[in-house]
């Protein structure tokens, strides 16, 4: 009997990617149990996207040949022990690096303000 895996892909489209990780599909035995003792076990890695995919397939023909999972959730059911981080990834949401820099809202902004008025007018 060939070995059977189960594949997951950690931060890419299963559709367009080749798995991240691997792991032993034991049969009779949820897949979301061997994907909690995987994580557990520290065999996916300590720094995880917030959702990952899995499939019995190595390569999925359609969305119904994965299944996606909220990682959140599975530690949270399975009581794994874990922190949240944020990566900043791309482009600044306000625009450029002159409003990154402090974290304050641009002085070039009119909203609530009418028009022409100054900030010493306004106070």
């Amino acid at each position: 009997m060939p070995e059977r895996k189960l594949y997951i892909w950690l931060d890419s489209d299963p559709l367009a990617h080749p798995p991240d990780r691997t792991i032993e599909d034991v049969p009779g035995r949820a897949d979301l149990d061997l994907v909690a003792e995987a994580l557990a076990a520290g065999r996916l890695g300590t720094l995880l996207p917030t959702k990952l995919a899995i499939s019995p397939h190595r390569r999925p023909e359609t969305p119904a040949g994965y299944r996606t999972v909220d990682l959140t959730r599975l530690l949270r059911d399975y009581r794994i022990p874990y922190r949240v981080r944020f990566e900043l990834t791309g482009r600044s949401p306000l625009g450029g690096p002159r409003d990154a820099g402090d974290n304050q809202p641009s002085k070039s902004r009119t909203r609530g303000r009418a028009a022409g008025a100054s900030d010493t007018e306004r106070a």
